[in-house]
């Protein structure tokens, strides 16, 4: 599968190279979580999971710590965006800063994740 990647940017990135770097790490942990929590699709390479982060996850932004998830307003409608998060959320446990949101297109404030994945 050659897939679409989402832009890297990041708040201060010139002197803080190792943001992208730590945003393109947390892409491939996604995907390798889409590739073990998706069936593989029937109609194309990669599993489901892929194929939905790639089609509509259009830019991963560090701004300060926190992970901005720039999303297609398709995704942000979509029952989708609650297995993106969980999976986003697993892939960003560990690093130093833990707060996820979600800029799906159209709408004019972030979601944080706790809007799409409440505590339970």
């Amino acid at each position: 599968m050659e897939p679409n990647e989402p832009a890297f940017t990041a708040y201060n990135a010139e002197e803080e190279p190792w943001r992208l770097t730590r945003l393109i790490r947390t892409d491939g942990r996604v995907r390798e979580l889409c590739r073990v929590a998706t069936p593989e699709a029937m109609d194309g390479p990669g599993s489901v999971g892929e194929q939905v982060w790639s089609a509509h996850v259009l830019r991963l932004h560090d701004e300060r710590g926190t992970l901005q998830a720039h999303v297609s307003a398709t995704l942000g409608n979509s029952a989708w965006l609650a297995v993106m998060a969980l999976l986003l959320a697993r892939a960003w446990d560990g690093e130093d800063e833990e707060d996820i949101e979600f800029v799906v297109e159209g709408e004019p404030l972030p979601w944080p994740l706790g809007s799409i994945l409440p505590k339970l």
